[in-house]
């Protein structure tokens, strides 16, 4: 890909230290190490939006799912077998993996403004033991 575009930036000399050295640190001149920074935040920014976004969709399917059928407390559904808790269980301990915290607190807020307690990993059920 060839660079046409040449556009001047004003850094503070701290600035200017801090990312020269992460810049030999990587090996690449300073451009390419700010340039990288530009478009990794803004792939950062597409990614939130999503999440933004997909989070919005998933409220309104949520608030369509209570004016269908209304949940009075964590009794109201009906009993779920070992298996499809251990399945719950290890589905979201690897999608929590795989978020960061940012996305982490993102989702915990949408649960919350939809009136529910978020998981928190202390409400675990006596396991059977191997």
């Amino acid at each position: 890909m060839k660079l046409d575009s040449y556009t001047r930036v004003r850094l503070t000399d701290a600035q200017t230290l801090i990312y020269t050295a992460q810049a030999e640190q990587r090996g690449v001149p300073l451009s390419t190490y700010l340039r990288e920074r530009l478009e990794r935040a803004d792939r950062a920014d597409e990614e939130l939006s999503s999440i933004r976004a997909s989070l919005m969709e998933l409220g309104d399917a949520v608030d369509e799912l209570r004016r269908e059928r209304p949940v009075e407390g964590h009794a109201s559904h009906a009993p779920s077998k070992p298996a499809d808790d251990a399945l719950a269980i290890e589905t979201l301990l690897l999608l929590r993996g795989l978020a960061g915290p940012q996305k982490q607190q993102m989702v915990k807020a949408e649960v919350e403004r939809q009136g529910l307690i978020p998981w928190n990993g202390s409400e675990v059920r006596n396991a059977p033991r191997r």
